[in-house]
């Protein structure tokens, strides 16, 4: 405890600054890059969209391990270890002269920001809350969407000083953020004495001399990752978030390319790109608190509903009322998406194996957002506009919908 302020809550905001910095920076800022190193180095857009395709294949291969990690030596470790690989990552990054030093880079960049985020953040969050476990997630991943916002900033880095000393700033502050705030997070609240949610924790057991022992563990669920991986709630939410996942890579990736070719000015564009992450900030943390009183798969459902017309608006984007429609719908709904993933993961399978499990559903994305950006940029290199790869992600998204309710809860004789 900190005064009278729950330790847990601690932790919320020492994770929420690492992964505002690190998925505006890493994640969402992508786009603002995409097109200053076409215009240097003359890549196709099919070319550059691999950078998006690398990131994807590491963190479906890492996210599993890093899980496994979280879960064995604590979230403070890999926090710490990841805020200093990625610092040096981007400092690198802005040292490429070559389309394979772009992808070598890149690569290392990967690596280094699985450490940071998600899975380790969650992971730590997921553990010191169970009955206030979808707001505390949910300001999280609204900490994620603030990060958005720093698409206009980088765009504003790299008008002012250019990319590469754009990326140097960025490594500089990944390193002033992620460092301190990783040494404040600890992985679970027993071993300090606590319990979940800033409860009382239960009367500690005394020792055969009668000596007051450390508490023992408040809640006990015990869904291992292969216990898991066997009942099919395990794959209706996998395959949810798989397609979800898909098209916000694209997205991501790709918007501010398709509002250029749209006759949208670069301004605008990555205006627009950090407006969309930013009012996912009202899915993300929405969605949490309302998992708390409403069933997690209509809200799903209703998520999924969101982002398919949002990417039926992108599609046809003619002037900037499209585009604020786009962004009003898409934005919320793959916000909700982000975090109802997390709430349903911890309320079927709970916390013993958060980061494992977390992690495997990351590995099962991988096929989805390794593959979607590099379709997207090859569907404009082959018919000179994006619109037929937004129709089809919202057809696929309005597929999703009867399969993702139902989604039932694993029985009680899963668990072990």
């Amino acid at each position: 405890m900190v005064g009278r302020v729950f330790y847990g809550w601690w932790i919320v905001l020492a994770t929420s600054l690492i992964h505002l910095w690190g998925a505006g920076t890493f994640f969402y800022s992508f786009t603002a890059f995409f097109n200053p190193l076409v215009e240097e180095f003359g890549w196709s857009y099919s070319a550059t969209s691999v950078a998006a395709s690398i990131r994807s294949i590491e963190g479906g291969i890492a996210s599993p391990l890093v899980g496994l990690a979280t879960d064995r030596f604590g979230a403070r470790r890999l926090l710490f270890f990841g805020s200093v690989v990625s610092g040096l990552g981007f400092v690198l990054f802005s040292r490429i002269d070559s389309l394979w030093s772009f992808y070598t880079v890149f690569l290392f960049l990967s690596i280094g920001t699985s450490f940071l985020f998600p899975v380790p953040g969650w992971t730590a969050v997921a553990g010191w809350f169970i009955r206030k476990r979808g707001t505390a997630i949910g300001i999280l991943s609204a900490a994620i969407g603030l990060g958005g916002g720093l698409i206009y900033a980088v765009n504003a880095l790299i008008e002012l000083y250019g990319w590469r000393t754009a990326l140097v700033i960025i490594g500089i502050g990944m390193w002033v953020i992620g460092i301190p705030c990783s040494l404040a997070v600890r992985h679970r609240p027993e071993p300090y004495g606590l319990a979940p949610d800033g409860e009382k924790p239960p009367e500690s057991k005394r020792d055969q001399d009668g000596r007051l022992g450390r508490s023992t563990p408040v809640f006990d669920e015990s869904f291992s990752l292969r216990k898991a991986m066997r009942t099919q709630a395990y794959w209706g939410i996998a395959m949810a978030v798989t397609v979800s996942a898909a098209s916000v890579h694209a997205v991501v990736v790709h918007v501010m390319p398709h509002l250029i070719s749209v006759d949208f000015s670069r301004e605008k564009a990555s205006l627009a790109a950090a407006l969309i992450v930013f009012v996912s900030i009202t899915g993300r943390f929405g969605m949490g608190w309302l998992s708390n009183h409403v069933d997690s798969r209509i809200l799903l459902a209703f998520s999924f509903v969101l982002q398919a017309t949002g990417l039926i608006l992108l599609a046809g984007a003619k002037n900037v009322w499209w585009v604020v429609a786009f962004v009003a719908t898409l934005g919320p709904g793959y916000g909700g998406v982000i975090t109802l993933r997390l709430t349903i993961q911890a309320q079927y399978f709970g916390r013993k194996a958060f980061g494992a499990i977390q992690g495997s559903f990351m590995a099962v994305m991988m096929v989805g957002t390794i593959s979607s950006p590099l379709l997207t940029g090859m569907c404009y290199d082959r018919f000179g506009h994006y619109r037929l790869a937004w129709f089809i992600m919202a057809g696929v998204h309005l597929a999703v919908i009867p399969l993702i309710l139902k989604i039932k809860p694993p029985r009680s004789q899963n668990r072990e």
